[in-house]
């Protein structure tokens, strides 16, 4: 049970990515709207606690803090985002760059792991740095763009998040076991 409690946050990652490479498989463009429609949301209680944040400050404090211009146009965003998030995935192809903002630091992340289980004299790092080599090659290949056509992108970062989970899965679990050789 112990050896499990240290695993738990990566292996609540890995499934994370395996469920984000799923939806976004089945449905990229839905994903993505749910995604800018997210982040809408978020402006939009952003502007309006910014703006009860002005109101309840005292005057001369709520002035010089312009509380309420930065809550009107997080409000105005928000609004935005949430009522042209279709708009938003058809007409901007750097929303993909996201999703390789999100594999580059997932493959740091998993660098750092490989790293640390290297340093910690652990077998099975390999899978590991398996993993951050494509979490990473998948954000250059996305930034990079090569791709003409959206869907093709997205099918492909799909199969990558899926695989890299599946491998950052067994990796956490394996790397849990005594090892059976270490690192000299």
């Amino acid at each position: 049970m112990e050896k499990f409690k240290k695993i738990i946050g990566k292996l609540i990652l890995c499934l994370c990515e395996v469920a984000v490479g799923i939806v976004l498989f089945i449905n990229p463009e839905g994903f993505t709207k749910m995604i800018v429609i997210g982040v809408g949301i978020l402006f939009c209680v952003l502007g309006v606690l910014n703006a009860i944040t002005y109101f309840s400050t005292e005057p001369e404090e709520a002035a010089l803090s312009q509380q309420l211009t930065k809550g009107l146009i997080s409000l105005a965003v928000g609004i935005f985002l949430v009522y042209k998030a279709d708009w938003i995935v058809r007409s901007f192809m750097p929303i993909t760059v996201f999703y390789g903002i999100a594999a580059l630091l997932t493959g740091i992340l998993k660098l750092q792991w490989t790293v640390d289980m290297i340093r910690l004299k652990r077998g099975m790092w390999q899978t590991t740095g398996i993993a951050a080599v494509l979490s990473i090659i998948l954000a250059i290949v996305i930034f990079s763009s090569p791709f003409k056509v959206r869907q093709t992108l997205w099918t492909f970062t799909a199969i990558a998040l899926i695989l890299t989970g599946v491998v950052d899965g067994v990796s956490a679990i394996l790397s849990q076991r005594e090892p059976k050789f270490t690192i000299e």
